[in-house]
């Protein structure tokens, strides 16, 4: 292929389109010459045409052009009709021409044949104090660990020590508030840790929001309803309910977390593992009772229909109503794959779903950062099929790992 044609060529091709359009197909012949050194467009463009054209004009051996194009491997009779077939279709072989120039499409020199798809859900809200907030928090919590879990636990049983449960509410205010007046001899309800405990895990990078939980009656009478956050535990692979106020999280029979539609969908109240300093939870059957209906940060559902007024007379805001939980829990795990070029060659961009994602992997090694295109890999032209095990990479290692196909010719 001519990558620096002579200078003079633009002007032939504008010439041999015009001759095209007007049907003037002398002019379109008398460029042949040169519009055979044209090799970028020779085979695909002016051999058919000028087949065509000398056609119309009644030349012996018309045909002879397109023949020399299908030898040189055209293959796109679909571009050129019905033109083609009024010249040439009543040829006796013309089926045979057909199946030659079908014949020529070669196989793509890639195919991506797998990739991942982040599952459906409504948009991501997270409780985080304000950006400027952050660093004030921060050097008030306790320093993260390796493992987001470690970290989610041992900030779970710090908050529960901070201060004595009162049913008291702060008016406004943040985590950083709520530290602040307790620092100096206030103390509060359930609402209050669960704003510490929530901005305090997004503070370490631990995704979180804040979880509103009410007994089935919860439209009337006292008593209806508990605060407590959830986050996406990287290192578990899934979200996880976690009560400030009590320092504990629930776990089924095999010791393993659950998360809030796991606790909903119990028969039996599951058993509360207690990591901070407070007293035991006296009746685990009697908080099971609060995970009949719960709302998060940004989304409430219900099945059977909602309730919009608590039991004072409260309206219960939230931004989305869904019918099912499954949409409310996106699992950050999840990334998507886009197709970009690096140096010239077709590529993979990682397109993480966790909000605190740094980076991504590639068969366990780190990708490296290339300016606007993040977590981008070139991939594998060797002839034969191929498969990666990407991943997207935070401040506590990759998560889970999905795999990606793609074959090459």
């Amino acid at each position: 292929m001519s990558r620096n044609p002579p200078a003079s060529l633009p002007r032939v091709r504008t010439a041999a389109q015009d001759a095209m359009r007007g049907a003037r197909w002398w002019t379109l012949l008398d460029l042949e010459r040169n519009l055979r050194a044209d090799t970028e467009f020779w085979r695909d463009l002016w051999a058919p045409s000028l087949a065509i054209a000398a056609h119309k004009v009644g030349l012996k051996g018309a045909r002879s052009r397109l023949d020399e194009a299908i030898e040189a491997g055209f293959h796109q009779i679909d571009l050129f009709e019905p033109e083609l077939s009024a010249a040439f279709g009543k040829d006796p072989d013309w089926e045979q021409v057909l199946e030659r120039a079908r014949a020529n499409v070669p196989e793509p020199a890639l195919r991506i044949t797998a990739w991942p798809e982040p599952g459906p859900g409504a948009p991501l809200r997270l409780d985080r104090p304000e950006p400027h907030r952050e660093p004030q928090l921060l050097p008030r919590l306790p320093k993260p660990l390796p493992g987001a879990w470690d970290t989610a636990k041992r900030l779970l049983g710090w908050t529960a020590g901070l201060w004595r449960h009162a049913n008291t509410r702060i008016n406004a205010g943040d985590a950083l508030d709520v530290l602040e007046q307790v620092a100096n001899g206030a103390r509060y309800s359930c609402v209050e840790y669960s704003i510490v405990l929530a901005q305090g895990l997004n503070v370490l990078r631990v995704p979180a929001r804040r979880v509103w939980l009410r007994r089935g009656d919860y439209h009337d009478g006292v008593g209806q309803g508990h605060a407590v956050a959830e986050a996406w535990i990287d290192d578990l692979d899934q979200w996880v309910l976690l009560d400030g106020q009590h320092g504990a999280y629930w776990a089924d029979e095999d010791g393993r977390p659950l998360s809030l539609p796991e606790l909903q969908a119990r028969e039996r109240p599951a058993r509360p593992v207690h990591v901070g300093p407070r007293e035991l939870m006296k009746d685990p059957g009697l908080w099971a009772a609060y995970f009949r209906h719960a709302s998060v940060t940004g989304i409430a559902w219900e099945p059977e229909g909602f309730v919009p007024v608590f039991q004072d007379g409260q309206v219960l805001a939230t931004e989305r109503l869904v019918r099912d939980s499954g949409g409310a829990y996106p699992r950050l795990s999840d990334l998507a794959v886009g197709v970009t070029g690096l140096a010239g060659s077709p590529a993979v961009e990682l397109k993480p779903v966790h909000p605190y994602a740094i980076g991504g992997t590639w068969n366990g090694e780190v990708i490296a950062a290339h300016g606007r295109q993040r977590f981008a890999q070139a991939l594998d032209r060797e002839p034969g099929e191929h498969k990666a095990a990407i991943a997207a990479l935070t401040p506590y290692g990759p998560l889970a790992s999905r795999e990606l196909r793609w074959t090459a010719a």
